[in-house]
């Protein structure tokens, strides 16, 4: 019996895959919970805060384009972030982020 064999095209596979959670991500939001989950490698909640969020509020800020309602939080003010824009600044700005910081 031979084997078979596919050959398949990477960066074509690589664009599916990528297209397929974009369009995934379009209209969901997530808590600080979610974001942390997905994009900071289930780090606390706290440290998402501390090194994510209000270091870059200014350029997250949904009020300002950005993709954080309330990024500065404050009493009884929870964070809304949209998926989509979230994930995509992340990949674009991650080596911005002290991903070594200690809470």
């Amino acid at each position: 019996m031979e084997a078979l064999q596919v050959n398949i095209n990477h960066n074509y596979l690589n664009d599916v895959i990528n297209q397929i959670f974009k369009t995934s991500l379009e209209g969901v939001t997530w808590d600080i919970n979610e974001f942390r989950k997905h994009c900071c490698s289930n780090k606390s909640a706290e440290w998402v805060r501390r090194y994510v969020i209000l270091p870059f509020a200014n350029e997250i800020d949904f009020d300002k384009g950005g993709w954080c309602l309330n990024p500065h939080g404050g009493k009884g003010k929870k964070q809304m972030i949209f998926a989509k824009s979230a994930c995509e600044w992340m990949e674009e700005n991650k080596r911005r982020i002290d991903w070594k910081g200690r809470v």
